[in-house]
């Protein structure tokens, strides 16, 4: 019997993996929102190289954007691809400057990441822009 999967449509195992990490991550987030709000705060805006002004309200808005991330990757949505891309430029830039600022192996994985991810998103293009 030919049987599809009409609840998830046929996903890249690697398009996959990159939402499950935001899902990851953005349960995490949520988790530590409320177990230790004011730490973890601090340590996504440095991070993202933010100021410690941003404590407050960072957490939250990161958490959104993986939320974000994650459905549109999930639905192989154009906006999805594109929020994901701008993402990981964005935090991939910031890592690299960090890095190159300070060697601190949190930036050099962030970095690694946001490359390998990028270049893996924009080799499974067609998948997003086929829609």
């Amino acid at each position: 019997m030919n049987k599809t999967n009409s609840i998830r449509p046929n996903i890249p195992v690697g398009v996959f993996l990159i939402a499950g990490f935001y899902l990851f991550g953005a349960i995490v987030l949520l988790v530590s929102l409320f177990i230790n709000p004011v730490v973890v705060s601090r340590t996504i805006a440095q991070v993202h190289n933010l100021p410690p002004v941003v404590d407050a309200f960072i957490l939250p808005v990161v958490i959104c954007i993986a939320l974000l991330i994650t459905y549109g990757l999930f639905t192989r949505a154009r906006w999805g691809y594109l929020l994901t891309l701008v993402y990981l430029i964005i935090f991939g830039s910031v890592s690299f400057w960090l890095v190159s600022q300070n060697i601190q192996q949190p930036y050099i994985g962030n970095t690694t990441w946001s490359v390998l991810a990028l270049l893996f998103l924009v080799w499974k293009w067609k998948y997003f822009l086929s829609q």
